[in-house]
């Protein structure tokens, strides 16, 4: 068993709806246990990695909420790659931290459900450098 602390704050769901043939509305869901839930949305094109790059956002701006809006965190880019025989997310950041401004990269194995991946992705990227877990 662990001695690691519980995460500040933790994934709880993603999911991508198709709003038309060419949009979908990307919801992802984290929690602070002590404070709540925060729901971050974000829109974008339907496919796959368009719908990703929604999600990836969807992550950012629940992740916001989560942890006060005095950083700034902007998804660059979202991969879907093979790694040993599986797919993954691969998720490149810009995060503003107080007055410097650096590059995050963070991944997930896809597994069966890319939205997913790409929301953890992102919290990959962002856990150290925002201190959340």
């Amino acid at each position: 068993m662990s001695d690691r602390p519980p995460r500040r704050v933790r994934f709880v769901r993603a999911s991508l709806e198709r709003l038309s043939q060419n949009q979908c509305l990307a919801t992802v869901e984290l929690e602070r246990p002590e404070a709540g839930s925060y729901v971050g949305t974000a829109t974008g094109g339907c496919p796959e990695v368009e719908g990703l790059r929604a999600s990836a956002r969807a992550a950012v701006d629940a992740l916001m909420q989560a942890v006060g809006e005095q950083h700034r965190i902007e998804v660059h880019d979202v991969q879907v790659f093979d790694a040993f025989g599986h797919s993954a997310v691969l998720v490149h950041l810009a995060a503003q931290v107080q007055d410097r401004t650096q590059a995050l990269m963070g991944f997930c194995v896809a597994g069966e459900d890319p939205t997913r991946a790409a929301a953890l992705a992102v919290l990959n990227a962002t856990n150290r450098v925002l201190d959340i877990g």
